[in-house]
């Protein structure tokens, strides 16, 4: 699709994967400190929840599941084991306080959830757990938790379509050669056969070893019902340890935090491809729903029919509202200001773009870094990926543009804006080719796969979302040009080389469990859904659309440009997630809460950020700025 410095970036991109990791200025991150690592091979797989100290602050445990949660009684079923962190509440399960745990999905799918609770746990726990002004008689504090699913990352066993990372980032160089999908007939052809002959082969693979099948969200959902159900198992055998070893026998605390079997309940949030999840769960287990946030929502049932065509509705409005920014953030924030006004902003800004369709700008290798060639496709890519985090991308965009219309630009500086948006780069300690064991190992080892990476993110998003959609194996050549021809017509910006789908049409593992539910249920708590006003791969009108399947939930927009909650700073969307967890109510219906920061407004990831006047939380605010900073 694109060469390589941007490939990872638009493979990433085109999904619904996560927020963008960025570093954090916090010293006591697990980053930071000499050996974050954690032994995942090394740990025993229970069928309960045994907890280990890992990551410093956090608690690590491997969860055996059935693989085929539906094989018959006595049939022979192999086993997945999920990686699972945790990260404690400030309070011991026997405090009244306790809130129990909260389960965090970041999206993709394929993302990481044992990468994002050790990179964004203490945020999040901060963002749901009650502030300095709570009742002590009613406040609540809660565990995060989070996992690996089925075929990611430290989960067992493994989705991967190559041996290794030097095979995978050959076959990535080959793919970019070809351009985009949607730029000429020639280019497309190339492109799916390429990737039709990856599909075939990789998903036989994954169904000989037993994963491709059983790695639908269907099964995810009901992997955290038994998480859930462990947990509720662990949190009795917690209470009465810590009640032994303080002498105590208080029965009306055992009767509180008593195991509830099969009636556990769920606290959930998730992000991007985590609304479907969510949904999914909340459709299939309604009576086990307590407290569920939905984020930055995709349209499920699109998802499940294997459309995808319900995510860029919104992506073009990303340039205007760049331009309105830059035009409110005035000459000293953003770089291509312009005296004129907004329209002659958005003018300048396609008439770089236009300038590098035909003219790509291409920069000398240093003593660091190959030479690169930047053309228009590498640019919007690296827009789109800017946008999911509107606020702190957009000004650094502006100063790209203004330097390569200068012709300034320098390959060190380019590279510096494309890997800000990796998913990798920023955790060199913890994982791929960058950790020590890589190093110790050598590049065929096991360390040294990637796995998380925006690219091998991007085939195990594929596989999940072939596994759940109808089947697109009849799908024709000409028909899927048509689907790429009308996605470049929803969005300039991504929109040719959006193609997700097209795994799909060569992917033989089916799951017999693939979900067909209708997303309309009334949960034993009602759903609140969050939507920004202008996300460029999850619109507002989605979450909208999903509401009116769960009776009682409530959408909350956010007047914020960028991909989900956690991607921008709002106080007043804090608060009402904050409450929404600590008393289950509800914003009142139409809220829409405002942005207490904008894009280009002065705020930078190296700054510090006052508290603003007539707030008083400042933990809260530290939480919502360490997300986006």
């Amino acid at each position: 699709m694109l060469s390589n410095i941007a490939s990872s970036l638009l493979l990433a991109s085109t999904g619904m994967l996560p927020f963008p990791r960025k570093p954090s200025n916090n010293t006591q991150d697990p980053r930071l400190l000499a050996d974050p690592t954690f032994p995942w091979d090394d740990l025993l797989a229970s069928e309960t929840l045994v907890y280990q100290d890992c990551y410093y602050d956090f608690q690590c445990a491997m969860l055996q599941v059935p693989m085929d949660w539906n094989a018959e009684e006595g049939a022979s079923n192999k086993t997945v084991e999920i990686a699972i962190v945790r990260l404690p509440a400030t309070v011991p399960v026997t405090d009244p306080r306790y809130g129990g745990v909260v389960i965090v999905n970041p999206g993709g799918p394929g993302a990481s959830g044992v990468e994002t609770a050790v990179d964004l746990g203490k945020r999040l726990q901060t963002l749901v757990s009650a502030g300095p002004t709570a009742d002590n008689q009613t406040a609540k504090y809660f565990d995060i938790l989070s996992f690996d699913p089925r075929g990611v990352a430290n989960t067992r066993p493994n989705f991967r379509c190559f041996p290794n990372s030097l095979e995978r980032q050959s076959y990535e160089t080959l793919l970019s050669a070809y351009g985009s999908p949607g730029s000429n007939f020639e280019a497309f052809s190339n492109i799916w056969t390429l990737q039709r002959t990856l599909a075939d082969s990789c998903s036989k693979r994954a169904i000989e070893a037993g994963i491709g099948e059983h790695m639908s969200t269907s099964n995810v959902a009901r992997d955290m019902i038994e998480i859930v159900e462990r947990h509720g198992e662990w949190r009795e055998q917690e209470a009465r340890r810590l009640l032994k070893s303080s002498g105590s026998s208080d029965t009306n605390l055992l009767s509180r935090v008593e195991y509830q079997p099969g009636k556990e309940m769920v606290q959930f949030w998730g992000i991007s491809y985590g609304t479907v999840l969510g949904a999914t769960l909340a459709d299939m287990y309604p009576k086990r729903v307590k407290r569920v946030v939905l984020d930055g929502v995709v349209d499920s049932f699109d998802w499940y029919k294997g459309e995808l065509t319900a995510n860029l509705q919104d992506t073009d409005l990303t340039i205007s509202k760049f331009a309105e920014y830059c035009w409110l953030g005035g000459r000293e924030n953003c770089a291509l200001y312009h005296d004129n006004g907004v329209t002659f902003i958005a003018e300048r800004f396609d008439n770089i773009m236009q300038k590098l369709l035909h003219n790509p700008v291409g920069l000398p290798g240093t003593d660091h870094t190959s030479a690169h060639l930047i053309t228009q496709d590498k640019v919007r890519s690296v827009f789109f990926g800017m946008a999911y985090s509107a606020l702190t991308g957009f000004g650094g965009f502006a100063e790209l543009l203004a330097e390569l219309e200068r012709g300034e630009v320098t390959a060190p500086a380019f590279e510096r804006r494309v890997t800000t948006f990796s998913t990798k780069k920023d955790l060199p300690e913890l994982y791929g080719p960058y950790s020590s064991a890589c190093k110790k190992e050598g590049p065929y080892s096991r360390a040294c796969d990637p796995e998380l990476d925006g690219a091998s993110m991007a085939l195990i998003r594929d596989a999940i979302f072939c596994t759940d959609a109808e089947d697109r194996t009849n799908t024709t050549k000409e028909e899927y040009w048509s689907y790429t021809q009308d996605m470049m017509e929803q969005s300039r910006v991504i929109g040719d080389a959006y193609d997700n789908r097209l795994h799909c049409t060569q992917w033989h593992a089916r799951d017999s469990w693939r979900y067909e539910g209708d997303f309309n249920a009334t949960t034993a708590h009602p759903i609140l859904l969050l939507g920004n006003v202008v996300d460029p791969i999850t619109p507002l009108r989605n979450a909208y659309k999903m509401s009116k399947g769960f009776r009682g939930s409530v959408v909350l927009a956010l007047d914020i440009v960028g991909h989900a909650s956690v991607n921008g700073v709002s106080f007043c969307a804090s608060k009402a997630v904050r409450n929404y967890f600590q008393t289950g109510e509800l914003p009142e219906v139409g809220t829409i809460c405002p942005a207490t920061r904008v894009p280009m407004d002065g705020f930078t990831e190296e700054d510090d950020h006052p508290l603003p006047k007539g707030e008083t939380d400042e933990a809260l605010w530290e939480a919502m700025v360490d997300f986006v900073s």
